[in-house]
């Protein structure tokens, strides 16, 4: 997943993705092609809100975008079994993510469901020493499933 997410996410530590495998496994799953991996989707439950599925971080391989990978890891991981209880899946995207966007909208519009837009965190809760510039985090709520 690292390898996968350094091409074009904000990297987390190869440990970091590790951890995610292993303690939320029941909340990411991987696509394959031709026995690689060709994208990811992890996301966790925030204990005190059980029934929500917080996305962190969706991959798709360049080779393999535009042909709905990452629609299907999403529609993929709502329905297991394994996720019991689920109504909401939330994640935050910043406002220049069109792709993100585009996607959790049409996830909401799949699903038949609302899916409200609010900011969670601003560009100005961001440290004003990191290299770039960082853009507002808008949180996305989509439900009830």
């Amino acid at each position: 997943m690292w390898r996968l997410a350094r091409r074009s996410l904000d990297l987390n530590s190869p440990y970091s993705y590790l951890m995610l495998e292993e303690y939320f496994g029941d909340t990411c799953a991987v696509a394959e092609r031709d026995g690689g991996m060709v994208g990811f989707v992890t996301g966790f439950r925030p204990f005190d809100h059980p029934e929500t599925l917080f996305i962190w971080q969706i991959a798709v391989d360049p080779s393999t975008q535009g042909m709905g990978v990452a629609s299907d890891l999403l529609d993929h991981l709502v329905d297991q079994p394994r996720v019991p209880r689920l109504r909401y899946v939330e994640a935050t995207v910043t406002p220049s993510n069109e792709q993100s966007i585009g996607l959790f909208r049409s996830f909401a519009r799949r699903w038949n469901t609302e899916c409200v837009e609010d900011v969670l965190f601003a560009d100005s809760d961001f440290p004003d020493d990191i290299t770039d510039d960082h853009e507002a985090e808008v949180r996305f709520r989509i439900g009830a499933l």
